[in-house]
Order: C-alpha cells, then sequence, then structure tokens
C-alpha cells in the first residue's frame, strides 16, 4: 500500500462526512452558490489538495497529493497558475514561504523510493519553482506533516509517523531530531503530530496531535534546544486538528479535519474556543491573507468530490491576520 495515502483511509473511519453545506459567522454572501464567504477554483478532477502557504504580499501556493503539482496564485488573483510540475506517485503536505531566503518549503512524500525513507522536507526557489534542496526525514520510515520557518532561519517540521519534531538548523546539511516526548507516543502509523506554528514573542512552538486532538506547547531554550512539551486544555473538543497558524498575540487558529475551522484565545496555560466556520468537506490547513483564512477543503472522505476543489475564504474579523 501507498503509505502517504494512509490518511484517506483513515478519515472516513474517524467520523468526517462527505461534501456538507458551509456556515461561518460572516454576514457576507458570495456569488458562489449562495454560500457564504468567497472561494477560489483548483482545476482537476483528483488535484486532492492538502497544503497552502501564503508569501507576505498575499501571492498563495496550494500543494497536491492527488497529482504532486504546487499552484501558486498571485496576490489579488483567483486564478492558479502551474508553480511545480505534476509529478506521478507524490504528495505534498504542509508549506510554509521563507521570503528572506526565496524559498517555498514543503513536506514531500514520494512512493517510489519505498522501502527507503520516502518523506522528505524539499525546498524549491520562489523564482522558478525549481528544487533547491532536499531533506530526507530522519529514520526508516517518516512522514512530514508540516513544517514552519523562525525568525533565525531554522526549519521545524512535524514527523506524523515517528511522532517527534524534526529541525534543519540554520547552515545544516540534515534534519536532526529537535523534540520528543512520551506525550507523542502512539501506535505505529497513527496520524499523530500535525500543524505547528512559531511564536516568535512567546519564543515557542505550538503544535497539534490529529489522533488525540490535543494542543501543545513547546518552548524554545535559549541554546535553541526544545523544552518540555505542556499539552494546553481546550474548552471544547479539538476534532482531528490538522493545519494551525497564528494570527495575533496570544490567538491560534486551527483547522479541523472535522469540518470546522476554530480560534483558540491563550491565557493562563488555557484555550478558549471559538467557532469561525464549519461543514466544511475535510478541511486540511489554511493561509493567512487578505485579512481573511484562506482554507483548503481536501474532501478527503468524500464518497465522491465536488470538483473543483476549492479554497474557502474565513474571514478573521477584528482579529489581526499574521501579526
Amino acid at each position: 500500500m501507498h503509505r502517504r495515502f494512509v490518511v484517506l483511509l483513515l478519515l472516513p473511519f474517524l467520523g468526517c462526512g462527505g461534501a456538507p453545506e458551509l456556515t461561518t459567522d460572516s454576514e457576507a454572501i458570495s456569488s458562489h452558490g449562495g454560500r457564504r464567504g468567497e472561494t477560489i477554483a483548483l482545476t482537476g478532477p483528483v488535484y486532492y489538495p492538502e497544503g497552502i502557504a501564503a508569501a507576505r504580499n498575499g501571492t498563495l501556493y496550494v500543494g497536491s497529493i492527488g497529482t504532486g503539482a504546487i499552484v501558486r496564485i498571485p496576490s489579488g488573483s483567483s486564478t492558479p497558475e502551474i508553480f511545480v510540475q505534476p509529478r506521478a506517485s507524490f504528495g505534498n503536505y504542509g508549506m510554509a514561504v521563507d521570503t528572506p531566503r526565496g524559498l517555498l518549503w514543503v513536506c514531500t512524500y514520494d512512493d517510489t523510493l519505498i522501502p527507503a525513507q520516502p518523506a522528505a522536507l524539499t525546498a524549491y526557489a520562489l523564482g522558478t519553482g525549481e528544487v533547491a534542496a532536499s531533506y530526507v526525514m530522519p529514520g526508516p520510515d517518516g512522514f512530514c506533516n508540516d513544517v514552519v520557518v523562525d525568525h533565525q532561519g531554522n526549519v521545524y517540521a512535524t514527523d506524523a509517523f515517528a511522532n517527534t519534531v524534526v529541525r534543519l538548523r540554520q547552515g545544516a546539511s540534515d534534519l536532526e531530531t529537535w523534540a520528543t516526548s512520551p506525550l507523542f507516543s502512539a501506535p505505529p502509523y497513527t496520524i499523530t503530530l500535525n500543524g505547528l506554528v512559531f511564536d516568535r514573542g512567546e519564543h515557542r512552538l505550538y503544535v497539534v496531535r490529529s489522533d488525540t486532538g490535543t494542543l501543545f506547547s513547546i518552548p524554545v531554550n535559549l541554546d535553541g534546544s526544545a523544552g518540555e512539551p505542556v499539552a494546553i486544555p481546550v474548552d471544547g473538543p479539538l476534532e482531528l486538528p490538522d493545519g494551525i497558524e497564528r494570527v495575533g498575540p496570544h490567538t491560534l487558529l486551527v483547522v479541523e479535519n472535522g469540518g470546522r475551522v476554530s480560534l483558540l484565545e491563550l491565557s493562563e496555560g488555557q484555550a478558549a474556543r471559538t467557532v469561525l466556520a464549519e461543514g466544511l468537506s475535510t478541511p486540511t490547513t489554511a493561509a493567512l491573507a487578505d485579512g481573511s483564512a484562506w482554507v483548503v477543503e481536501a474532501q478527503f472522505a468524500a464518497e465522491t468530490p465536488v470538483v473543483p476543489f476549492r479554497l474557502v475564504r474565513v474571514p478573521l474579523g477584528q482579529q489581526r491576520a499574521g501579526e
């Protein structure tokens, strides 16, 4: 079995339905079938989008696990254009734009490499879409799930099969295991650690665990090493949390595969939750641009996906997107 599709096989058994109606707390009605919010269509019947990232100018990048392609949607445009050509048996997952170094970091999975390690952290040149570098995940069999870059140029990624956070230290040539904990342990091939985000003000990473719905805080010590992970209670269960973004000070956006997009306000070691949107078809992650969260509807659990696949705009209201 091609193990990168384990997520597609598991989701129907975890309570995710197919293509329900979208509702949000916004009063803005678009022209897209009477649904709330705006959408961007992604061409192709098997695109199956998974990861998304936004550049500072609002340009969006969206990766596919169905075709191996990555599209770019220029700022102010709703028309995708090919950034990385399709590639058979290849999947693109979490993504992060690294403007200072001119790179797009992408968690990739290459089925053709099995039984060798199929998972890697790949850097594409923003100017050309060409591969600039690729770093194999530590261990024999991993799953690079999401990626984030800190203000010093260190790159962090979750390994959802090894139950770890790995790091590419600025200037290094190999990935290293950065954070591990008994709190992350799980049976083999369980999708565990998923979305992560760096909070420069707090000098820590936040990461979600999909199978348990847990939000963790991992301090970054002065020497760059990982502090002890701490679970943060949320006042409402997160259902298969996936992508996570920092919206503002002490405020996180979490995309839940169960169909919701939630805002988490952090205070005194706890998180107060507000649901911003629900009824999406297996949303995976989001990118912040235009004062909104552009949410990927992956439709992994849909028996027959509705095409074209789409991005859904979820307004953030008074929240300060990406502050």
